[in-house]
């Protein structure tokens, strides 16, 4: 009985360059979606960038809002939180508890916040155990947040409410005499403190702190 040869079948050529063009295809959809996400990333890195920068000078804001120092507590015979005009922009200035440092006494540090030359920048002067107010030569700068137009504060005030510019020397004067009950009750820490900074792009963000909390 004789046996049929075995004939080996390879592809056709209208095979391969079917099996070609649809690989062609797959590539092209596989560059073109890689394409787009390197795209995305590219245009989203600055927007992450400036995310975490306001994140990071709102955090450094609100750990200097809680760490304000009761005026009771260290006898402070003026106010550890003020909002003033200066040179036609607003500047938080407020009195902070250092970062204790063991067998020391508790020492205060007093914290500038201000916008300069497009900048939102922080300024600190060293820790002390009397609550002064520093010449500017011994402040230590830091440059928080670039491409900031302006800054607007409101401050908290029990009863009025939202007051800006505030400077509670000034209120705790209009008040009442000093040394009378409303005069003290005047002079309690304000609750909360509102911060709004205007970008150069035209965006606002909002954040409302608490004070000593």
């Amino acid at each position: 009985m004789s046996r049929r040869p075995i004939v080996t079948r390879g592809f056709t050529l209208l095979e391969l360059l079917v099996a070609i063009t649809v690989l062609s295809i797959v590539s092209m959809i596989a560059w073109r979606g890689l394409d787009s996400l390197v795209a995305t990333r590219e245009r989203l890195e600055p927007e992450a960038d400036e995310v975490r920068s306001l994140l990071t000078a709102f955090g450094q804001m609100e750990r200097d809002l809680t760490q304000v120092t009761n005026p009771a507590f260290l006898g402070l015979s003026t106010s550890p939180l003020n909002v003033r005009v200066v040179d036609g922009g607003q500047v938080i200035e407020l009195a902070r508890v250092a970062s204790p440092v063991p067998d020391r006494a508790t020492e205060v540090q007093t914290v500038f916040y201000r916008v300069v030359e497009g900048t939102l920048v922080r300024q600190a002067t060293p820790p002390s155990p009397v609550f002064e107010r520093a010449n500017a030569e011994r402040f230590e700068t830091a440059r928080l947040l670039t491409n900031v137009q302006s800054m607007s504060v409101r401050v908290w005030q029990v009863p009025t409410g939202w007051v800006s510019p505030f400077e509670a020397d000034q209120s705790v004067q209009m008040a009442a005499a000093p040394g009378t009950q409303a005069a003290s009750a005047a002079a309690r820490l304000a609750p909360g403190v509102e911060v709004t900074l205007l970008r150069t792009g035209g965006k606002t963000f909002r954040r409302v702190f608490l004070v000593g909390a």
